[in-house]
């Protein structure tokens, strides 16, 4: 029988399952709770396997790299905008040009 568990920085953002496995096992990691690119951009932390009747400890080295994501909202600089133009204006002319922060 072993015991699997995440140490390391930041492993409690991640948690697996099963944390006990006796012969072979598939292992799971899952996110614990948000990720967020702004404020942590990588993970790096270590699973073992701790056989409990003997000494016999493995590990694997984990490396996460977050891809960002743009969470936020587009905002306008106005919440509404109107233009006039004549009824000849030539297709391809720029009517309005609209800053997005």
């Amino acid at each position: 029988m072993f015991q699997v568990f995440l140490t390391g920085n930041n492993s409690d953002h991640f948690t697996i399952s099963p944390t006990s496995v006796q012969g072979r096992a598939d292992i799971r990691v899952r996110v614990a709770q948000p990720l967020d690119y702004e404020n942590i951009r990588s993970y790096s932390f270590s699973l073992y396997a701790n056989e409990s009747l003997s000494e016999h400890v493995g590990f694997a080295r984990i490396f996460i790299d977050l891809i960002n994501e743009n969470d936020n909202r587009p905002v306008f600089s106005s919440p509404l905008y109107n233009i006039s133009l004549p009824e000849d204006t030539p297709p391809g002319t720029s009517l309005i040009q609209i800053i997005v922060g």
